[in-house]
């Protein structure tokens, strides 16, 4: 219920505010690429999960803006399926120039997780997330630009044990600036 609720929230960012803003002259982007995390971060004795990723990002000041994300991972191993699904906001810092720009981001929300194993009912959980990291835009065409990201990931039900989990996202795709 909750991730739904964020979701709905995140759906009205991109709708109402970064247009809103955009005439008033603020700068804003888009983004959607490939994503991937760090091994056991979600489950005990789980690979990387690939996945993608969509943010938005709001600037009404020179330096500082207010950025959204949702992301998606899944896995199958083994016959275990495991999805995982963040939905995040946070504040971002970000510098421009010469076309090209480059940022750090806090963030923090919520992380969903659902697994199942072909025999067994389905398990999940609901935990607190956060991601703290960066990126940075390089130009392509008038104002889209590739993306390259990379955040230090973590959520508050991480398992514990000998095994170390990963905690990172890395990611690449196109990004649109406003």
């Amino acid at each position: 219920m909750r991730i739904r609720c964020l979701s709905i929230l995140f759906a009205a960012f991109v709708c109402f505010i970064v247009p809103g803003a955009q005439a008033k002259g603020t700068k804003a982007d888009v983004y959607f690429g490939y994503s991937r995390t760090g091994a056991n971060l979600y489950a005990v004795y789980t690979p990387g999960m690939n996945g993608w990723q969509f943010a938005a990002h709001v600037q009404p000041f020179p330096f500082v803006g207010i950025e959204g994300d949702v992301s998606h991972y899944g896995q199958t191993v083994n016959g275990f399926s495991q999805h995982i699904t963040l939905v995040m906001f946070g504040p971002r810092v970000t510098v421009h120039a010469a076309g090209f720009s480059v940022f750090a981001h806090g963030l923090g929300g919520i992380a969903h997780q659902n697994g199942t194993v072909t025999t067994y009912p389905g398990t999940g959980y609901d935990a607190a997330s956060y991601a703290l990291g960066g990126g940075a835009d390089i130009p392509v065409f008038l104002g889209l630009k590739l993306r390259a990201t990379g955040d230090y990931l973590g959520n508050s039900q991480a398992p514990a044990g000998s095994y170390s989990p990963s905690y990172y996202r890395f990611g690449v795709g196109v990004a649109y600036h406003f």
